[in-house]
């Protein structure tokens, strides 16, 4: 199709084209002049699986015991079951010359009326009536031919095996032989009732079963099994209540199967829209779960054919055995391809498509992608959007439809309040739980908003947490989604409060990807006005939200009292450390030092001008070696949990860099040992004349070996058992050793400088 020959004053073929109703009769009678439009079908994975289905149980070649199946079409709403459903009863239909088939469009908590009224019974169609006559006429046949068999009294003598298969053939009238052989009627409905048994009221069916075959009673039995009050006659001979109420009707559905099953013929019940059942009472839609279940059974024992609609909600809260019974066949949203052949085949409603161009056209490729997007795949929306685009397209003459119709349809089908009736709408729903909406925080009243927002409603949880409502228009874009990431972000930079939630309220159309992305980006999932369920949704996210905001005050509370006593607790350990020590040197005192060791002896050959530079050094060293680097361990048990449980042994860990610095405090030990004996050395060996150069490579390269290490402890060197108190970290003590007892012993030695 061309742009110039765009029908934009034509009728819009998409019109009408958002539902599917199922109907329980095949309506081939033409109403009006024009012609009926030809149904769309856009086969896919599900679409084949239950013709399949259908087709096996129609073509099935073992026994009835086998043939029985429970089909549920299980999908959320817009996604085609019921379009599905009424596929398949075609295909039973055209596949079967006198289809019994029971279709309920939706179920209803007055089950009379759907039964009576809505639910096609044999009674309305003559060759249905007399086939279901001769189902029961089979059924009569079988259960003459098991009292027979039974018959022991060799009156049939040597025929009895021919009257045997001839009832069981359908070749002989069962009624005939009963009246040949004198059969009791009371044995006939006992056996009759002893089949009915664990099925439904099996004495006032079994009754008005075998009537049936009667003339006189036929009319009477008919109106009965259709729903009416019984008639004098059956009252006479005990069938007193009429067929009524959700457990009568499943159970006259549950003998249709029984007849049907025992006679071989197909036989099929659809049901759609079985969701409705979860706003009934809850005793009524405890007896439709019961009586569904029952009759689950029965078309899976029986042979029966059953096909019904149902939501993934309902599906998952249905009982086990169902699940175990039934086979579920899953919907799934569509993708493009898909979408493109359903455009096409109602742009050109089944005539040949053109050769040339896209057979979607006048829709443009990016506006189909559109299309995909803002519907989530679902059909129904997909048909919905086209039909408004269409009507856009045609009033404003465009030759062909983009995005940008595909956006102004959208808007102009969801976004049907202003602004103003938005917040008008939250202000309802929230004072019912009490809230009420505040001025905004102080700093926060003009924050950057997206485009063609409304104003933000700000509701304040404690003084200093509050959740903003942030109304949006449809049609979310990667733009809105930053805007309204900002908007929250500059809330929270504001500093006006210590917990800002954000809850966005669009006004009309999301789609999933949308409102995934703005749930990434703010942490919340975003409300669309237009969800039935939205003043209960917006209620729960409100008061989740709250929750949310006081866990996380309490939270940091905590963790304020937890630094806090962490703090109090490492000064009080440290405190006690301390009085341990002061208590261990006043009950054990130190030992008298050695009249001499190797370090005293070494020092004493030190020259006297760097002796006292050297000992503060070794001292500041040792300190460190014995205390070590960052906090003191301690192996100080853990507190008891209980008054009966023993204290726990405590682990002390210690990282890599704490190792690196206790390995790096022990290498400058052994590097100031040799520092003292290279300077021994070096005094010792130039009495005669000793050379500065020497000395200098000696300073040099104690130097530049203590810069190569890894950083020592900062804290200043204070060893305790030094009255010298310099307050200068121990890393740089050992740098400037090297300068000092290089100016010392320049000094120490005439010659002037050292050199350089």
């Amino acid at each position: 199709m061309s742009p110039d020959s765009f029908p934009g004053a034509g009728e819009n073929p998409f019109r009408g084209s958002t539902s599917v109703q199922l109907e329980g009769f095949d309506d081939t009678t033409q109403v009006g002049a024009g012609s009926p439009r030809p149904s769309i079908n856009v086969p896919g994975r599900v679409h084949d699986d239950l013709m399949g289905h259908v087709r096996r149980y129609l073509h099935h070649p073992g026994g009835r015991e086998t043939r029985g199946r429970v089909l549920a079409l299980v999908g959320e709403f817009g996604l085609g079951k019921s379009h599905l459903a009424v596929r398949a009863t075609e295909q039973f239909r055209s596949n079967t010359p006198t289809p019994a088939l029971w279709v309920i469009s939706q179920p209803s908590v007055d089950m009379n009326s759907v039964f009576q009224h809505r639910l096609m019974s044999p009674r309305d169609n003559i060759d249905a009536m007399a086939d279901f006559e001769q189902a029961i006429t089979d059924f009569y046949a079988d259960v003459a031919a098991e009292i027979l068999e039974e018959d022991d009294s060799q009156r049939l003598g040597a025929a009895k095996d021919e009257f045997l298969r001839g009832l069981r053939d359908r070749r002989l009238d069962p009624q005939k032989v009963a009246r040949a052989f004198d059969l009791d009627e009371e044995r006939i409905h006992r056996h009759l009732r002893s089949h009915l048994r664990g099925v439904t009221d099996h004495r006032a069916f079994a009754t008005a079963l075998a009537l049936l075959t009667n003339k006189d009673y036929q009319t009477d039995v008919w109106r009965w099994l259709s729903g009416e009050a019984a008639s004098p006659a059956l009252r006479e001979r005990g069938v007193i209540a009429s067929i009524k109420g959700i457990q009568g009707v499943f159970e006259a559905l549950s003998v249709f199967s029984l007849v049907y099953g025992q006679s071989g013929r197909p036989y099929a019940l659809v049901l759609d829209e079985v969701d409705k059942t979860t706003n009934w009472p809850d005793r009524e839609r405890a007896l439709f779960l019961n009586a569904f279940e029952m009759l689950v059974n029965r078309y899976l024992n029986q042979g029966g054919l059953m096909i019904f609609c149902v939501r993934p909600d309902l599906w998952s809260a249905m009982p086990a055995s169902l699940h175990e019974r039934v086979l579920p066949l899953w919907l799934d949203s569509w993708e493009a391809p898909a979408t493109r052949q359903l455009i096409a085949e109602y742009i050109h409603q089944g005539l040949e498509q053109p050769e040339s161009g896209p057979p979607y056209a006048p829709f443009t490729d990016p506006a189909v992608r559109q299309i995909v997007t803002l519907s989530d795949g679902v059909p129904r929306q997909i048909l919905r959007i086209c039909e408004g685009t269409w009507e856009q397209a045609a009033g404003a003459g465009a030759p062909e439809i983009g995005v940008e119709a595909v956006h102004r349809a959208i808007r102009t089908t969801h976004e049907k309040r202003p602004m103003g009736e938005v917040a008008h709408r939250l202000e309802r729903v929230l004072a019912g739980d009490q809230w009420w909406h505040n001025l905004p925080p102080r700093g926060l009243g003009n924050l950057p908003r997206p485009r063609e927002s409304g104003e933000p409603m700000w509701i304040e949880v404690t003084r200093t947490t509050w959740i903003a409502l942030l109304p949006v228009p449809s049609i979310l874009t990667t733009g809105d989604v930053d805007a309204i990431t900002n908007f929250l972000s500059h809330a929270r930079d504001a500093g006006a409060a210590d917990g800002i939630e954000l809850l966005v309220v669009v006004n009309g159309h999301a789609c999933r990807q949308m409102r995934t992305q703005v749930a990434t980006a703010i942490g919340t999932v975003p409300l669309v006005l237009d969800d039935p369920a939205f003043d209960d949704t917006l209620r729960t996210s409100v008061r989740s939200l709250a929750e949310r905001l006081r866990a996380g005050r309490r939270n940091t509370v905590l963790s304020k009292v937890s630094n806090r006593l962490d703090a109090l607790q490492g000064q009080q350990q440290t405190l006690l450390e301390r009085v341990d020590g002061i208590e261990l040197l006043l009950t054990r005192p130190a030992p008298a030092p050695a009249l001499s060791s190797p370090e005293d002896a070494s020092e004493e050959r030190l020259p006297e001008p760097v002796r006292a530079p050297f000992r503060r050094a070794r001292e500041a060293v040792d300190h460190l070696l014995t205390d070590g680097t960052g906090p003191r361990p301690s192996l100080t048990p853990v507190a008891r949990t209980g008054s009966d449980r023993p204290p726990r042994p405590r682990q002390v860990s210690v990282d890599a860099s704490a190792l690196q610095t206790m390995g790096a405090v022990v290498v400058a030990r052994r590097l100031l040992d040799a520092f003292r004996e290279a300077i021994v050395r070096w005094w010792e060996d130039g009495s005669d004349g000793r050379d500065r150069a020497e000395l200098f490579a000696i300073c040099r390269g104690f130097e530049i070996s203590v810069e190569s290490l890894p950083r020592l402890d900062d804290r200043p060197a204070e060893p305790a058992v030094s009255a010298h108190r310099t307050g200068t970290p121990v890393q740089d003590m050992l740098g400037q050793l090297a300068d000092d007892v290089l100016r010392r012993l320049r000094t120490a030695v005439s010659g002037g400088p050292a050199p350089l």
